[in-house]
């Protein structure tokens, strides 16, 4: 199996950047994504985002969930911190972790998650680590607070993942806040 991702980025409106990211990465054995949003938007927001980008892209390509989450945790102090959930796919199952405010709606498989409280790079409460097997034509989306989680994700079934994002975008996006949508697609 393979897993194709596509994500989608807009800072708050009349903001110029954006605390929230996505980040997608190919390891020898899977592929790790995630999304972050880090506290407030802005300039400082921004930083703290690409603070999570660039501890997610320097971990050795074996770390699991678990090592991920401490990175961006100790990474993370001395910012404003963040939200975040992190994911890792490989051979079939998916391993994820969310901290603080973002989201994971799955279509096809079921995917059980508890959010962990706390913010990345303050306060980590305990981490709760989920797991699931997925199979051929399941759908993810991750999503931080500046998506609305009142949308159907069936009524995207037959959309490619780059137009899901936009149209979710489009329609569940609030103007108010940083927003990122990342899709990804289980393929045979």
């Amino acid at each position: 199996m393979k897993l194709a991702v596509e994500y989608a980025v807009l800072p708050k409106d009349g903001e110029r950047v954006s605390g929230d990211a996505a980040y997608v990465r190919a390891v020898e054995d899977g592929v790790v994504f995630a999304v972050i949003d880090a506290l407030g938007h802005g300039e400082h927001a921004a930083a703290a985002a690409d603070v999570a980008l660039k501890a997610l892209a320097d971990a050795p390509s074996g770390d699991d969930v678990r090592a991920l989450i401490d990175r961006l945790h100790v990474r993370l102090r001395g910012t404003r911190g963040a939200a975040g959930m992190v994911c890792r796919f490989r051979e079939g199952r998916l391993q994820g972790c969310g901290v603080g405010n973002v989201e994971l709606m799955s279509h096809g498989t079921r995917v059980q998650w508890l959010q962990s409280p706390g913010i990345l790079g303050a306060s980590l409460g305990k981490a709760r680590i989920f797991d699931a097997q997925l199979a051929p034509g399941d759908r993810l989306v991750l999503f931080s607070d500046g998506i609305s989680p009142r949308f159907d994700l069936s009524l995207f079934r037959g959309m490619k993942a780059a137009e899901a994002c936009r149209v979710l975008m489009s329609r569940h996006r609030r103007s108010h806040d940083d927003s990122t949508v990342l899709i990804a697609d289980i393929e045979p």
